[in-house]
Parts: C-alpha cells; sequence; structure tokens
C-alpha cells in the first residue's frame, strides 16, 4: 500500500506511479469534508466516486437537461440497496440507456480531473481486487495524467513542475508505446516532436505557437507520463575546469 500527503507529492506524480505499477485496487484522496475513491484495474483509472454531492450522477444529468426535477426527485424515492439512480430512470423510459453510459463516464472522468486540483490531504492506494462496475472509463492513465494537468491554471504547481529558462528536456526512447495512448492537438504534438534532443525551457518556448505558460505546463505533462526527461541542472565550472552538477530535485 502506497499512501502519503498531497503536500510532498503531487496527484499527477500519484496516478503515473499507479499506472507505473499496473496497481489494482484502489486510489483514496481524504482532505477535511471530502473524499475521493477511484477504482484502479492493471493500473488504469476506470471509475471514480465523491463524498461531494455536486459530484453525483442527479445533479450532472439535470445539469445537462437530460432530466426533469420532478422525475430527478421521483427516482430519488425509488433509491434503495443495489438501486441506482440512473438504473430507475432508464427503467421509467426516462433516460435512454446510452445517455446514462455517456453521463457515468463523464462523471467518473469530472471526479478524476477535479483530483488534480487538490493540493492538500492524504492519498492511500490500496492493492487488492477492484470493485466490480457496469459502466467504466476507457481512458488511458497518460490521457488523464495529460487532460487533469491541463486543469491547472496556478503558476506555482507549473513552474515547480516545469522548471526555470534554462532546465533542460531531452526524449525517452520508449516514448512512443506512451505516445500511442495519447490524443495530442496539432500544437502539443508540435512540441513534442521539437525536443529531438536535450533543449531549454526557453528553446522551447521560442519555437512554440502557444504561449509560454501552456509550453511549461505541457512539458510537466510530458514529464509526468514519461515521454521526455528533465536533465539535471548545472552550474558553472570549478576552478579545476569541471562542471558542477547538482542532481534534479536537489
Amino acid at each position: 500500500m502506497r499512501s502519503g500527503r498531497l503536500e510532498d507529492k503531487d496527484v499527477a506524480d500519484v496516478v503515473q506511479e499507479i499506472g507505473a505499477a499496473r496497481l489494482t485496487g484502489r486510489l483514496r484522496l481524504e482532505r477535511p469534508g471530502q473524499r475521493l475513491s477511484v477504482t484502479v484495474r492493471e493500473g488504469r483509472l476506470v471509475f471514480a466516486s465523491s463524498s461531494d454531492p455536486d459530484h453525483r450522477l442527479g445533479p450532472i444529468l439535470l445539469r445537462r437537461g437530460a432530466v426533469t426535477l420532478r422525475q430527478l426527485e421521483d427516482a430519488a424515492r425509488g433509491l434503495a440497496p443495489g438501486k441506482r439512480l440512473g438504473a430507475i430512470l432508464v427503467e421509467k423510459g426516462q433516460l435512454e440507456p446510452r445517455e446514462l453510459v455517456r453521463a457515468v463516464t463523464d462523471q467518473a472522468r469530472g471526479i478524476i480531473l477535479h483530483a488534480f486540483s487538490w493540493t492538500a490531504g492524504e492519498y492511500r492506494a490500496e492493492e487488492g481486487e477492484a470493485p466490480g462496475e457496469a459502466i467504466t472509463l476507457d481512458i488511458s492513465t497518460p490521457q488523464l495524467v495529460l487532460d487533469g494537468i491541463s486543469t491547472i491554471d496556478a503558476w506555482s504547481r507549473v513552474e515547480r513542475g516545469c522548471g526555470s529558462l534554462t532546465t533542460r528536456y531531452a526524449p525517452v526512447p520508449a516514448g512512443d508505446a506512451l505516445f500511442r495512448q495519447l490524443t495530442l492537438d496539432v500544437d502539443q504534438a508540435a512540441l513534442l516532436r521539437s525536443i529531438r534532443e536535450p533543449r531549454d525551457v526557453e528553446s522551447l518556448c521560442a519555437d512554440s505557437v502557444l504561449n509560454h505558460f501552456e509550453v511549461c505546463r505541457t512539458l510537466w505533462a510530458f514529464r509526468v507520463i514519461g515521454l521526455v526527461e528533465r536533465l539535471p541542472d548545472t552550474l558553472p565550472l570549478d576552478e579545476d575546469g569541471l562542471e558542477y552538477v547538482v542532481p534534479d530535485g536537489a
């Protein structure tokens, strides 16, 4: 079991480690007043639930206009152990099965992306049998990491994840398999292709049509996913003409 505090490790790194370890079980996140639970199968995040009432299926369907308030309240009265809201609405003919599938998968994806906003709290990865769910996500873990980091607007987190203008990045030889699990837009793909050899952040920013914030945030995501590696920082030569090297993260 892996556990720790989100003040010490970013959610993106936790998710990627779970994917790399091909863990099966649950990832639990908790902070005062809120709990998230993510079902994991062989490293893939396939379902999620939240204690936040706004993350429930009913409000999602209501916001979409898929059901009326009367239909939602009537269906809620029929809830019982083993009987879920979506199934009741489908049985009543008030919701199409395909709309239920889309709503449930969007609900799970939304909860997972919300988790990336957490910067405090505790996480715990529990290995064991993954609970069975009739409707599950079909999104790769690298894609969820990319999508999750793309929702982060805090420069302090992006800067910490990406590094400074002089931070250098290099391609990872085994990154092709990960690349095939992603859907990149044209500009993200161009940024990745531009890292054919070690390059610093400043030159990558200069060559990309993305604004510099987007470049830094995307580099952070590429690093966490494993498409590129962040090279050790270097310092000026010492008195013997040798270059000081500071290990990454020192």
